[in-house]
């Protein structure tokens, strides 16, 4: 009995249908984390930072799905506009025990170049996700963080650093960050932000600023500052109280441009930590 070529492929059509088909999966454009601002008790979003060397950081949202095997970062020279060539410079896979997922610290920015910055979520089938936001951040020079260090008797210390500022930059604004260090455990306890009043002599003599109790916490307002605060300051959130004894760590962030509108940061250099005890 002959089966005609018509009943034939309806057939091998009917049992094709139980064989699996691989199809494309949709993956979600990662979401980057907003810029906080440079005296935030936790700064998020692009900025510089100092681990081992200087760089910038990245930071996005994790995406919630299976099927995602890595991130891929994407980075160009805003000095090349409007044709921005972004070239892929690194990948963060979710697997990987050193790294963190959410997170990419690009060390071979080179400094007063601003650079944009673009992530991809790239699945397990090799398929890609849309493009997510950019942003774009400068690297300044480290400034040279000098004091407070090793014990000291002062509930009120003196901080002192030497901006290190070149390339005809200049620094319009300083952030001191205070943190706690006890147990492993880290906690921001005071952040000051304050203009620059020392132009000319940032790269040759120490700058000195002083420690004074903060007048609000986080999250709230107060453009009244405490009686010892210097006339330059911009903000200062944490402790109310001079500081108690226990181990602590500081840095200075020197900011060289800062968008007018919302007060964010856009280009900076930061110190390495500098660690302190305080003991009476």
């Amino acid at each position: 009995m002959k089966i005609s070529f018509q009943i034939f492929i309806l057939l091998f059509l009917s049992i094709s249908c139980d064989v699996p088909i691989e199809r494309h999966i949709d993956i979600d454009a990662p979401i980057l984390v907003g810029k906080s601002r440079s005296d935030a008790q936790i700064e998020l979003g692009i900025d510089t930072e100092y681990r081992l060397k200087h760089g910038i950081q990245i930071m996005w949202y994790s995406n919630n799905e299976n099927n995602v095997e890595y991130y891929s970062i994407h980075r160009g020279e805003m000095e090349m506009e409007p044709m921005i060539q972004f070239q892929n410079i690194g990948k963060v896979f979710l697997d990987d025990p050193l790294a963190s997922d959410t997170l990419f610290f690009d060390t071979t920015a080179m400094r007063h170049i601003t650079y944009s910055y673009f992530i991809r979520a790239v699945g397990l089938q090799g398929n890609i996700s849309n493009s997510s936001d950019t942003v774009s951040y400068t690297l300044n020079d480290s400034p040279n963080a000098i004091s407070p260090v090793n014990t000291i008797a002062d509930s009120f210390p003196i901080f002192r650093w030497i901006d290190n500022i070149s390339n005809f930059q200049y620094t319009s604004e300083f952030v001191i960050r205070v943190e706690n260090v006890e147990q492993n455990n880290v906690n921001t306890i005071w952040t000051s932000h304050f203009y620059n009043e020392w132009f000319g002599f940032e790269n040759y003599s120490p700058i000195s600023f002083q420690y004074f109790p903060a007048t609000c916490s986080w999250g709230e307002y107060n453009d009244v500052f405490h009686e010892n605060a210097p006339s330059n300051t911009i903000s200062c959130f944490g402790a109310d109280t001079g500081l108690s004894q226990g181990s602590y760590r500081w840095k200075i962030k020197s900011i060289s441009q800062v968008n007018n509108q919302n007060g964010i940061d856009e280009a900076s250099g930061e110190s390495p930590w500098k660690y302190f005890n305080i003991s009476f």
